[in-house]
């Protein structure tokens, strides 16, 4: 057991000196742990304890190391590693040794000078530190289980069942829905391999009792560098289904169509029928789906603190009363909502609005590369989880974003499938407005934009 300090022949000869020394050496027993709390080690060699002091640093300081020696390896490439789960649950367990290792320190260095008793002051200044020392390890902690949670909120497996999938977006829903499906192809992007990606809006705000994709944006993403985005219309009518059948509605319903009749859509359910569909009329692969909640887009904009968007040319739509002088301007999350939302007014239509769309995704993911994503990440986690629900799976996801990271925002490529070139306007039998494709046109575009 180790003593409150050593008790010299002097002092039992001269009882006041003694008590003296006594309260000397408590007074300093906080100062210990003070030094200890800035660095484990830093206690004992204020006690003059050399040898602990080495035991307790080394550790430390080897693991300081390893991180400074990561971030200079891989500088910014470091940051998507921090999607992977393996990773994060490794700095979980790192924090939690840390935490243990720095109090053992601490309450070392004290005890070496005067016992903890809850009465003495300086017990009391030592028990401030061990709070604070443990609300330090407690935020990245809490943190890292959040993120751990929202990998497994917008990935497949984990919570991504279609269910929980139905939960957050009703319009992939249905009551024969079924589980999204492992992507049968999945490329290697660390080695190269293009990535292309199906981003569906889900809008059930404005006007709307009910929700359908009538957003549909193909990314396409090289990590050698150029990026190509692809807006499909949500009147185009015709479509071929994976059967090559061709679907007589338009687009933007299949989802809810192929959910609430599987027997006539056995193909995996709604998102995997709309994923192979739209590969089928671009006759390019589409390895991945992602949902987005229009409604928490706003909220993921936010949390990054706004984005910049170049309006050209100005917005005068009074349906949703948005007026914007041409220009660059900041935009909040609703702001941006309104813009990708706004299709009235002159010179105002669907494609003026795909257009808006890849303009404000472009931006986002600008800000999100330039943001300090520390100070930003308790807002923008929960905005996350429960506003994207992809089939990627949570191993893949580190990779994907070091291809977004790593594309050139200037080499970006955005293009509307729109008339006259690709589609044709016309009325159905309805009277309802319709797109009805020129596949191969479409399907010469994408390979251009998309093709290996």
């Amino acid at each position: 057991m180790i003593r409150d300090s050593i008790v010299h022949p002097e002092d039992r000869a001269h009882p006041r000196e003694s008590a003296e020394r006594t309260r000397r050496r408590r007074r300093k027993a906080p100062i210990a742990a003070f030094w200890s709390f800035v660095f484990p080690g830093g206690g004992q060699l204020y006690n003059h304890q050399r040898r602990l002091a080495g035991v307790f640093a080394i550790p430390v300081v080897l693991l300081i190391t390893a991180l400074a020696v990561a971030v200079l390896v891989f500088g910014e490439r470091l940051l998507p590693r921090l999607l992977d789960t393996r990773v994060i649950i490794g700095l979980l367990v790192a924090n939690g040794v840390f935490l243990a290792w720095r109090l053992a320190a601490m309450l070392q260095a004290h005890r070496r000078r005067a016992r903890l008793r809850p009465g003495r002051v300086g017990t009391q200044v030592t028990a401030l530190l061990v709070l604070i020392t443990l609300v330090m390890h407690a935020v990245p902690t809490i943190y890292g289980f959040e993120l751990l949670e929202t990998l497994s909120a917008i990935s497949l497996g984990g919570e991504q069942t279609e269910g929980g999938i139905h939960e957050r977006f009703p319009g992939l829903g249905g009551p024969s829905a079924q589980p999204l499906p492992e992507p049968s192809h999945q490329p290697e992007v660390d080695v190269g391999e293009r990535v292309t990606i199906l981003l569906v809006g889900i809008d059930s705000g404005f006007d709307r009792d009910h929700a359908l994709t009538d957003t549909m944006l193909v990314v396409s993403v090289d990590p050698r560098g150029d990026t190509a985005m692809l807006s499909i219309p949500r009147d185009l009518v015709n479509a071929p289904l994976p059967n090559g059948e061709p679907y007589p509605f338009k687009l933007n319903s299949l989802v809810q169509t192929a959910n609430a009749d599987p027997e006539a859509y056995p193909f995996g359910g709604g998102a995997a029928t709309l994923k192979a569909t739209i590969s089928e009329l671009l006759g390019v692969p589409i390895h991945y789906f992602a949902a987005v909640d229009m409604i928490g887009f706003r909220d993921v904009i936010d949390a990054i603190g706004g984005i910049e968007v170049d309006v050209e040319p100005a917005v005068a739509d009074p349906v949703h009363n948005l007026y914007l002088d041409p220009g660059p301007t900041f935009m909040d999350g609703e702001l941006a909502l309104t813009y990708v939302r706004s299709r009235f007014g002159e010179g105002n239509d669907d494609f003026v609005r795909a257009a808006r769309q890849q303009q404000v995704v472009t931006a986002v993911r600008s800000k999100v590369t330039q943001t300090n994503l520390l100070t930003a990440l308790p807002g923008l986690l929960d905005a996350v989880q429960n506003t994207i629900a992809t089939d990627v799976p949570s191993h893949r996801i580190p990779d994907l974003a070091q291809a977004v990271q790593d594309a050139d925002p200037s080499d970006v490529e955005r293009v509307v499938i729109q008339p006259p070139a690709l589609v044709t306007p016309a009325f159905g039998d309805d009277g309802a407005y319709i797109l009805i494709p020129d596949l191969d046109a479409i399907r010469r575009l994408a390979q251009r934009l998309m093709g290996d």
